[in-house]
Parts: C-alpha cells; sequence; structure tokens
C-alpha cells in the first residue's frame, strides 16, 4: 500500500495502478476524476484517515476491520 498526504488525483492514481499497488490511503478526500480511475483500476481508495477513523472509497473488500 501507499500513503498520500494530499488530494488523490486521477494523474496519481494512474501512475500507482501501472506499478501495482492495490491500496492508497490519505488523509484528505479523492478528486471524482481520481475515484473514477481507483474503480476502473480496481483500486483500493481510503480517505479521510484520522486516528482510528476513515472512509473506504473503493474495494472495500481488501480491507479487514
Amino acid at each position: 500500500f501507499i500513503v498520500y498526504s494530499g488530494r488523490m488525483p486521477a494523474d496519481m492514481l494512474i501512475k500507482v495502478a501501472r506499478v501495482g499497488i492495490p491500496i492508497i490511503a490519505s488523509n484528505a478526500a479523492p478528486t471524482y476524476s481520481g475515484y473514477k480511475v481507483a474503480v476502473d483500476a480496481g483500486l483500493t481508495m481510503i480517505g479521510f484517515v484520522r486516528d482510528e477513523r476513515f472512509n473506504i472509497y473503493t474495494h472495500p473488500e481488501r480491507i479487514k476491520i
């Protein structure tokens, strides 16, 4: 997985998908274009990570809670 400290734009998610990283987490919100890329590429996108809270936007089956 990769941890990112900003919004998750499409161009960055395309690069993450190309190198085969399946999960990305950030303290910020995803962009809509980033969300679409994550859905199409099969990436698990997690945003608004704070302490023990977070939002899973795509492919939640990879995350065991």
